[in-house]
């Protein structure tokens, strides 16, 4: 694959973009240190009933980001693929957020796995396009050194925990490569942790991904798991993961 890693300084700035974009300086702009991230507006608004969160008014307009009461987190969404959690990633962390938790979803290919089950990964293989504009590096897996620290309270609520490969290409996840990878050990399919942990290990961030299993590939054919009973309740076993470890247990510390 061709390299797209470039070290000289990039034109664009976030600080510059979301300035320009809220009418704001960066001062009243400033942001806590953890952020919780979904994709989907039904795990936005669970997470916003269940915290309080109110929206944060000086980044209307550009992001909708919400603020958890007596914490230091905030919660927002990201549209699906790696750009654009790249993005989020850069223009948040330019205003003070240095921990990024996803809340995302998967295709399993490991066999063992089924809808709705759990997973925290700890690495990602790179069939992205983003972290290779991150890394000066030609491994094929970029990690996680945040993920280990949530490895026990994960376990404890049955999550698994591995290698999720990272495809920003959906209609070309082909036989041959979910047979090899399955068979490597990797877990599911999605289009952004990758892209996540690469922009973490690049800019000196924390990043982990937890994600619930949303559909299947068994042997060569495709199961999709959306409106299901199972689906419902891993992702409601998610939100209270995200609830109880991520950000009542950060409330705690500042209390």
């Amino acid at each position: 694959m061709k390299r797209f890693f470039d070290n000289s300084s990039p034109v664009l700035n976030p600080v510059d973009i979301v300035e320009t974009f809220t009418g704001r300086n960066k001062r009243e702009l400033d942001l806590p240190e953890r952020a919780i991230i979904v994709f989907h507006t039904g795990d936005l608004r669970r997470l916003i009933q269940k915290t309080g969160a109110e929206i944060i008014d000086q980044w209307s307009g550009f992001r909708s980001i919400y603020r958890v009461p007596q914490s230091n987190v905030i919660i927002t969404r990201s549209h699906f693929g790696g750009p654009h959690v790249a993005a989020l990633v850069e223009e948040l962390s330019s205003f003070g957020v240095d921990e990024f938790i996803l809340f995302g979803y998967c295709g399993a290919i490991d066999n063992t796995l089924q809808i709705g089950d759990l997973i925290v990964g700890n690495g990602a293989l790179r069939e992205d396009g983003v972290s290779h504009h991150y890394l000066d590096d030609p491994a094929e897996i970029v990690c996680s050194d945040w993920a280990g620290t949530w490895l026990l309270p994960a376990r404890d609520k049955g999550f698994y925990e591995g290698l999720i490969w990272s495809c920003d290409a959906i209609y070309r996840e082909t036989v041959n490569k979910i047979e090899r990878y399955r068979e490597q050990g990797i877990l599911a399919v999605e289009m952004e942790v990758a892209s996540l942990y690469a922009v973490c290990t690049f800019k000196g961030l924390k990043g982990v991904a937890f994600l619930v299993v949303s559909d299947v590939f068994s042997g060569r054919t495709w199961k999709g798991g959306f409106h299901t009973k199972a689906l419902k309740k891993g992702v409601q076993e998610l939100s209270d993961f995200i609830v109880e470890e991520c950000i009542a247990q950060s409330a705690w510390r500042i209390a």
